[in-house]
């Protein structure tokens, strides 16, 4: 079908959807007003007392064309109260270029029934030939994936492109996650498909190197450097800024630094993106020595300088430069900035002060949500769940809008909290107030809260009603059958996972390894441990191997467990350990325990209560109870007394 022909079935669909008079439908109107009854009839009266239809027309187009620049509502609000208040006896005369302000309106204000409607109004008109008409049409329905179609159409009929034409239709693509339909556009120009007048501008490499950052396109972000590069646009200091953005998210932090020196010039984007760069690559010292150069510029910092600081403090769990920062911005004044203070509260939280981030979660205002986000994760990230379950209530009573993070928080608290009871509560309010509808992510917390909370039966109810299931998804039911003992189950759901082409990650096989540890299944287990391997290419850690012996040794196979040991690449840790000597010690192999013991380096000197145990309980079986005592004074003199364990599930009976 050619693209003529895919323009007029287009038009006649608009005219066909839309009314001759632009707001002349009653159901449009309605729709206008509802959406923004906060608009005014602007007062029109000096417009509409001049009889002049020339000047009259000229007043309208001037009102309408600057109101469009600043209040795109506004513009709209004029517009129709102008249409309605023409007459047959002196029409008004519309300057082309108002239509394309209009569309421009409309794009700002996210208005697009009401933009379709100034279309259908332009194709009556016969102005949609006018190319700086199409260019805005172009960009409002680019503006939008679901009209993205309509773009396309409309770009194919514009016989002389323009660069900002292609530049909307790039945006475009890459806003609806297609960043390589952007790129060939980009590569079109290069090759003069569009005329040899066409030619990419600043604004290309900037949508483009910005969707490589978005959509992991490392290579063509690398190529889009070395073309602008030859073009002569990385001195813009637009385009140095998502450079230095695009090598910092990629972790390439000698490139982000060396665009950054040699930028002739910086601003304070510029400054804040290198330093944040160094700060989430884990450059604490040398984001700081940044911040204090920064500091002794003209430009000077800004909450968003100390944000970045803050959080690499929190990163590093640097108390010592937390306070010191906290100090610094507490003198400049925005120590009580929502960014500032979240960011605050977070490092004080990450290094375990919970007490000084409550304290700065009191002086801060709470009229929006971000504070009591930070402040509920941070009573769950220091085991205080019950404390964040009461800012839930607090929350409600204010009116604030939950958001993600806070559901999300919420999810976990009720996780760490074990009890039933609350997280059907919560699952049933965030139902309630349709927040969880087609958010794989909370989906995906929802499953692993009633895993840990024991309903397994829950947590496959919400598994099945997610649409779109990731990796995430099926780790979470696998590891939740494993925990809850239903090992089988956990392997037929792995086998499922396989069969929609779900490719299992690192957490996915500690999962299913540990379900085949607690069931018994050793023969499944071997073989996963050698797909994993040797089908998936994921390297085992000390996780995987941990999984591996202890399922051997709880066979009672030690003999090949302690020959595994001796042929897996990474270092035992002591818990490894621990499991041999205790199978050791159920199974009556006590002289291979007590040299597993003795084998232990410097065991005497242990600092953990767990070796301290082991070692007393293989010596208990052995008769040997001068060495019990000995272990048991160890433990006290280091006042390392054992815990005693607490099933996640005994508050559902207190």
């Amino acid at each position: 079908m050619t693209s003529s022909i895919r323009l007029q079935r287009f038009s006649q669909f608009l005219l066909k959807e839309t009314t001759p008079n632009l707001f002349s439908s009653p159901q449009l109107l309605l729709n206008f007003r509802s959406h923004y009854p906060s608009i005014p009839f602007y007062s029109t009266s000096r417009i509409l007392h001049n009889q002049d239809p020339k000047n009259t027309a000229v007043q309208w187009n001037l009102t309408i064309r600057d109101a469009s620049a600043t209040n795109p509502l506004k513009a709209l609000s004029l517009f129709q109260q102008m249409l309605e208040n023409t007459v047959e006896s002196a029409p008004i005369y519309i300057d082309p270029f108002i239509y394309a302000s209009l569309i421009k309106a409309c794009n700002k204000a996210q208005a697009f029934l009401e933009g379709k409607s100034v279309h259908g109004h332009i194709i009556r008109l016969g102005l949609d030939y006018h190319v700086n008409i199409l260019n805005s049409l172009v960009y409002f329905y680019a503006g939008s994936v679901n009209f993205l179609s309509y773009a396309a159409v409309l770009f194919d009929s514009v016989v002389e492109k323009s660069v900002v034409a292609v530049n909307c239709m790039i945006s475009g693509h890459v806003r609806s996650g297609n960043p390589d339909l952007g790129l060939s556009l980009f590569v079109k120009i290069l090759r003069g498909c569009f005329g040899s007048n066409v030619k990419p501008n600043y604004v290309s490499f900037l949508i483009l190197i910005a969707g490589c950052v978005e959509f992991g396109g490392r290579k063509n972000g690398t190529a889009l450097h070395c073309c602008c590069s030859k073009m002569g646009f990385d001195c813009n200091v637009e385009i140095c800024n998502v450079l230095i953005d695009f090598y910092a998210k990629f972790g390439c932090i000698f490139d982000a630094a060396t665009v950054f020196r040699d930028s002739s010039q910086k601003d304070l984007i510029s400054w804040n993106t290198m330093i944040w760069g160094y700060a989430n690559n884990g450059h604490s010292v040398e984001a700081l020595t940044l911040f204090k150069e920064l500091r002794n510029t003209n430009i000077g910092v800004d909450r968003v300088s100390f944000s970045c600081l803050i959080s690499s403090c929190a990163d590093q769990k640097d108390l010592n430069s937390g306070r010191m920062m906290h100090a610094l911005a507490k003198a400049v004044g925005i120590e009580c900035d929502i960014s500032v203070g979240t960011a605050l509260i977070n490092m004080y939280a990450k290094c375990r002060k919970i007490a000084c981030a409550m304290e700065l979660f009191d002086d801060l205002p709470k009229q929006n949500i971000e504070s009591w986000n930070t402040m509920m994760h941070a009573y769950v990230e220091n085991g205080l769940a019950m404390e964040a379950l009461k800012l839930f209530d607090h929350i409600k009573h204010r009116n604030l809008e939950l958001d993600e993070v806070t559901v999300l928080g919420l999810i976990m608290a009720c996780r760490d909290l074990g009890n039933l009871n609350h997280g059907i509560y919560i699952h049933s309010f965030l139902q309630s107030k349709d927040l969880l509808r087609d958010n794989t992510c909370l989906g995906n917390a929802l499953i692993d809260m009633y895993a840990k909370c024991g309903s397994m039966t829950q947590a496959r109810a919400v598994f099945d009603r997610i649409v779109k299931k990731d990796v995430i998804s099926w780790t979470s039911l696998i590891s939740g059958y494993a925990i809850n003992g239903e090992g089988v189950k956990s392997l037929d759901t792995f086998k499922h996972m396989c069969d929609q082409k779900i490719t299992p990650n690192f957490v996915t096989f500690i999962g299913v390894l540990s379900a085949c540890d607690h069931a018994g299944l050793v023969h499944d287990g071997k073989n996963l441990y050698g797909t994993m391997k040797n089908v998936y290419g994921i390297e085992p850690q000390i996780e995987h191997y941990g999984c591996l012996i202890n399922m051997l040794a709880r066979a009672g196979r030690i003999d090949e467990a302690r020959k595994f040991i001796g042929e897996i690449a990474l270092e035992p840790n002591a818990l490894v350990w621990r499991m041999l000597i205790n199978a050791c010690s159920v199974y009556g192999n006590i002289n291979l325990g007590l040299n597993l013991v003795s084998s232990r380096t410097e065991p005497n000197t242990s600092h953990d209560s767990g070796d301290c145990v082991i070692s007393s309980n293989i010596f208990a079986v052995a008769g040997r109870w001068d060495d019990v005592i000995s272990q048991r004074n160890l433990m006290f003199k280091q006042r390392s007394p054992k815990v005693a364990g607490k099933s996640s599930l005994s508050c559902l009976t207190e």
